[in-house]
Formats: structure tokens, sequence, C-alpha cells
């Protein structure tokens, strides 16, 4: 396949992207393709807005759309490493389980992560960091 047929076709399954994401989201038009470069790219996105602006339902139509997993963590003062990493239980059987934390999520909304204490903002952090939990 060429350059240029490998550009139509990304092109072409932007736009439909788009179209099926403007059947939920209306009037978001610049903040959605920044949010689709930045998933294209591998990167993050960092969203600032007033309360009431549809962030949660823009985030989570995104990755519904794109048939990818989303979580939202709400960060709150007693929040732990573990509640968002994850921790190993002892099941009925005395073996050791690991349950996933919502950060294995291929989209993860981190609500007000400024309220949290610093070692669980260090976790996130690290995890974005180093793309690996």
């Amino acid at each position: 396949m060429s350059d240029v047929t490998a550009i139509n076709n990304l092109v072409a399954k932007h736009k439909a992207l788009r179209k099926e994401i403007a059947k939920i989201i209306v009037g978001q038009d610049l903040v959605i393709d920044q949010i689709l470069l930045s998933i294209y790219t591998g990167g993050h996105s960092l969203l600032i807005g007033v309360p009431g602006l549809a962030k949660t339902l823009m985030v989570n139509t995104i990755a519904r759309t794109l048939g990818l997993d989303f979580k939202r963590i709400q960060f709150t003062p007693d929040l732990m490493p573990s509640d968002i990493l994850g921790s190993e239980i002892l099941d009925q059987n005395r073996n050791f389980k690991f349950i996933k934390g919502p950060i294995f999520a291929n989209i993860i909304l981190a609500d007000e992560i400024n309220r949290t204490p610093p070692k669980t903002q260090a976790a996130l952090l690290e995890a974005m960091q180093e793309r690996a939990v």
C-alpha cells in the first residue's frame, strides 16, 4: 500500500469516527480533534474546563467509538496508590491473586488529581510515563 493510499484511508476513517462522535457530542469539534490527535500519537491530554462541559461524556464517547476500555478515577484525599494500580489478595484457596485497578484501561479520565496525596499522584504519573503498570 502506498503512502498516499494509507493517508487517504486514515482521513476516511477519521471522518467516519468524527461523524459517529458527533451523534453524541455537539459543538466541541476543536477539543475532539485535539483528543483524537493525542490518541493517534500515543500521548496524554489535559482537559480543563468548568463543570458541565461534558468532558467525561466526551472522553467516554471517544473511547466507546474506538472500541476501547474506559475508566474514570475520582481522586479524593483518601485514595491510595493500590486503589488505582490494583493489589494482590488472598483468595479462598489461599493463593495470591492480582486484582487490576482502573489504570489498566485503555483510556483513563483522572478527575481532580490535585486533591489526592502526592504518593497517589506519583503512582499515576509513573504509570503514564513508563507506559506500564
